[in-house]
């Protein structure tokens, strides 16, 4: 009986070689589209949460929270874009209310608060701190309801808009 040599082939076919050759590049394009994508997805995210208007609102929420825990119920001027709270100095030697607090909108799209003084009969006196807290303020709305201070302020940097909403109880009598 005769044997017969099988030969192994060694190499490839140019048939081969072009099919391999027509689907490298898809798949390098496919990845690098992918590398891309997320990349960019990654980028806006992070600076959603750590850009100007994230910050500011962040900074807007903060303020006008601790100004309403620490104010009384007793007085309060609350208008649709502005809000005037008062509270005590010192809410343990106090006997009245000899602090105010008014956030309200400035012309050039900020939200500001003013902190000022109260005199013994309870009016204005002295020149108020002004705080600027949030820039690019497209609108801010502020509500009563019942002891509940609440604050609806929507900022517009022109490339992303953000809406925070804040909510606080005002403690003191």
């Amino acid at each position: 009986m005769k044997r017969k040599m099988v030969n192994k082939r060694q190499g490839l076919t140019l048939t081969e070689l072009m099919v391999t050759m027509v689907i490298a590049p898809i798949v390098v394009l496919g990845t690098g589209v992918l590398l891309v994508d997320s990349q960019r997805g990654w980028s806006g995210m992070y600076n959603r949460l750590h850009g100007d208007i994230a910050a500011d609102g962040c900074l807007a929420i903060n303020a006008f929270e601790a100004v309403v825990r620490k104010s009384s119920i007793k007085r309060g001027l609350v208008g649709a874009d502005e809000v005037e709270l008062y509270y005590y100095q010192d809410p343990q030697s106090s006997t009245q209310l000899d602090r105010y607090a008014r956030f309200h909108v400035t012309g050039h799209k900020e939200l500001v608060v003013d902190y000022g003084m109260l005199d013994s009969a309870g009016n204005k006196h002295g020149q108020p701190q002004t705080v600027k807290l949030a820039r690019n303020v497209e609108s801010v709305e502020f509500s009563v309801l019942g002891v509940c201070v609440q604050m609806a302020l929507r900022l517009n940097d022109g490339a992303r808009t953000l809406t925070v909403m804040s909510a606080a109880v005002r403690h003191n009598e």
